[in-house]
C-alpha cells in the first residue's frame, strides 16, 4: 500500500529507478515480499550453525588474554633489565680495553727508554771501562817524565852515555802516550787555561802580574783525560786576585 501511495504521488521507490505505472509498483513490491523470506531463512541456519557457549567461550579467554599480556610487559621488564646488564658490561670491558691501550703505550714508552739507557750504558762500559786501571797506569807516564826532568841540560852534554839514556827515555814516552791514546786517554793542556774545579785542582795560588785572575800559570802534575771524562785532575797554581 505505501508503495502503491507513492507511486501515485510520483515519488521514487527506489534511489536507481522510480515506477511509472502501478504494475511497476506491484512488481516492487512482490520482488520485496520474495527478499524478505531469503534473509529470514538465511540468518535462522546461520544461528543454527553457532556452535552452543561460544560467547561464554569467549568470554572464559578474555583472563587468558589478560594474564598473557602481564607476562608479556613482565618479560619485557626482564629483558630491558638484562639489556642495561650487558650495556654496563660493555662499557666496564671497553674501559678495561681503553687501560690496556694506555699501559701498552706505557711499557713501550719504557721499553724504549730502556733500549736507549742500555746503549748508552753498553757504550760508556766500552769506552769507560778501563778507568781504574788506566789510573793506575798513569803512574808510568809519571815517572818517566820524572826521570827526563832530573837531567840538566848541561849534564846531558858532557855525558854521551846521559844522553843516549835520556833520549831512550823520550823515546818510551812517545810508545805510551800513543798507546794511551788508542784507548781515549790523553793529557790535559792546562797551563794557560782558565782554571776548571771538575778537570783541574789548585794546590796554591798568588798574585802574577800581568796575568789574569782565575787563570793557571804553573803545572804540578799533569791531568789526564778518557774520552770526554776526567780520568785525573791536573794539579796546578792559579793566579790569585788583587786584594
Amino acid at each position: 500500500q505505501v508503495l502503491r501511495a507513492r507511486a501515485r504521488r510520483g515519488a521514487p521507490v527506489c534511489a536507481e529507478r522510480a515506477p511509472r505505472t502501478e504494475v511497476d509498483a506491484m512488481r516492487a513490491l512482490a520482488a520485496t515480499r520474495r527478499f524478505l523470506p531469503v534473509c529470514s531463512h538465511t540468518w535462522a541456519a546461520a544461528s543454527a550453525r553457532r556452535p552452543p557457549g561460544i560467547f561464554a567461550a569467549v568470554a572464559s579467554q578474555a583472563p587468558r588474554r589478560r594474564a598473557w599480556r602481564g607476562l608479556s610487559n613482565t618479560a619485557g621488564d626482564e629483558d630491558e633489565a638484562e639489556l642495561d646488564a650487558l650495556r654496563e658490561q660493555i662499557k666496564e670491558v671497553y674501559g678495561q680495553i681503553e687501560e690496556v691501550i694506555a699501559r701498552r703505550v706505557e711499557v713501550k714508552k719504557e721499553m724504549s727508554q730502556a733500549s736507549a739507557r742500555h746503549k748508552i750504558d753498553l757504550a760508556n762500559e766500552s769506552k769507560y771501562g778501563i778507568t781504574k786501571f788506566a789510573k793506575a797506569i798513569l803512574q808510568i807516564p809519571d815517572n818517566l817524565e820524572r826521570a827526563a826532568a832530573s837531567v840538566k841540560p848541561e849534564e846531558l852534554e858532557a855525558d854521551k852515555e846521559l844522553k843516549h839514556m835520556r833520549d831512550g827515555v823520550s823515546k818510551m814516552q812517545q810508545v805510551v802516550d800513543k798507546a794511551l791514546l788508542k784507548f781515549g786517554i790523553k793529557e790535559m793542556n792546562a797551563e794557560g787555561q782558565v782554571f776548571d774545579p771538575s778537570k783541574h785542582e789548585a794546590m796554591f795560588a798568588m798574585e802574577m802580574p800581568g796575568k789574569e785572575p782565575n787563570t793557571i800559570f804553573h803545572v804540578l802534575e799533569p791531568g789526564y783525560e778518557i774520552h770526554e771524562r776526567t780520568l785525573r785532575a791536573a794539579r796546578v797554581g792559579v793566579v790569585k786576585g788583587a786584594a
